[in-house]
């Protein structure tokens, strides 16, 4: 049996390399290096031989004519980000193994339990891996198993799905997987944004979204989040906060339960989420 021996979840906003180089410029900055800081030790302390990384394509590799709802990448390598990204945003290269037979024992355990996976091996992680992962993991010593959740152009995964797909990567990793691996799962999405639109600089996209959403995670109100999380309502938040499903799936891999640290850490920029659940082993106590 695996081992998850930490959860957590933070943003990937691109632009937030540039901005820690000058933090103190920027209202709200401080506090979100200060709290990357503190994840990046929390996930040192767990002493995971794998990262399991949870996020999006941003129409990258995938676009609207080949667009997977779930897919696993088991390349050998994983390194990113696409070009643009690094010369026009500012996103540092990361480069780490790909560990290619956790991807498959992933893969095989998630077929066999009703998880529709695409699969890649020729998979590039973008910014939405290489940021947090820059700010967790500098040291790109550790093999990557990146999974991609369609957060972009409909049809969209349902919360419900997210959440139920989560779980069972739970199974497969404390079932199929090795005695002696230990994982540490790391998912990256938004609380609220408005990609392109006209809130995307201006701070919260709606705060009281943000807050009531966190507090739902903390507490652990599975039920009510999934009830709540609705195309409409993300919607109405800004034009991509569907990323926000990253979250639920990580919940599910989580077992639903309160989260240790959770955060919507607000700024002159976007409003990231920090949410940590810890080893799963505390699920049993």
């Amino acid at each position: 049996m695996g081992k998850i021996v930490e959860v957590m979840g933070v943003g990937h906003n691109p632009f937030l390399p540039r901005l820690f180089q000058d933090a103190e410029r920027y209202p709200g900055i401080p506090h979100l290096k200060e709290r990357y800081a503190e994840f990046r030790q929390k996930l040192a302390d767990a002493r995971p031989d794998v990262l399991f990384c949870i996020s999006h394509d941003h129409l990258n590799q995938f676009f609207m004519d080949n667009m997977p709802a779930f897919a696993l990448g088991k390349a050998p390598v994983a390194e990113g980000p696409f070009n643009y990204q690094e010369g026009q945003l500012g996103v540092p290269q990361y480069r780490a193994r790909g560990d290619v037979q956790v991807a498959k024992g992933i893969l095989v355990g998630g077929l066999q339990r009703g998880i529709d996976f695409a699969y890649s091996d020729e998979f590039r992680i973008d910014h939405a891996y290489c940021v947090p992962l820059t700010f967790l993991r500098p040291e790109m010593d550790l093999p990557i198993v990146p999974l991609s959740v369609n957060c972009m152009p409909p049809p969209l995964p349902t919360a419900a799905r997210c959440y139920e797909v989560g779980q069972k990567l739970r199974a497969v990793i404390q079932e199929d997987l090795p005695a002696d691996c230990r994982v540490a799962v790391i998912a990256s999405g938004h609380l609220g944004i408005d990609l392109g639109g006209p809130k995307i600089m201006n701070g919260p996209m709606d705060a009281e979204w943000e807050t009531h959403v966190t507090d739902l995670i903390r507490l652990g109100e599975v039920e009510t989040l999934i009830r709540e999380s609705t195309p409409e309502r993300f919607m109405s938040v800004g034009n991509y906060t569907f990323g926000f499903v990253d979250y639920i799936l990580v919940m599910g891999m989580a077992g639903g339960r309160p989260a240790v640290h959770a955060e919507a850490a607000f700024s002159c920029f976007q409003t990231q989420g920090f949410f940590s659940w810890g080893p799963q082993e505390e699920a049993a106590k």
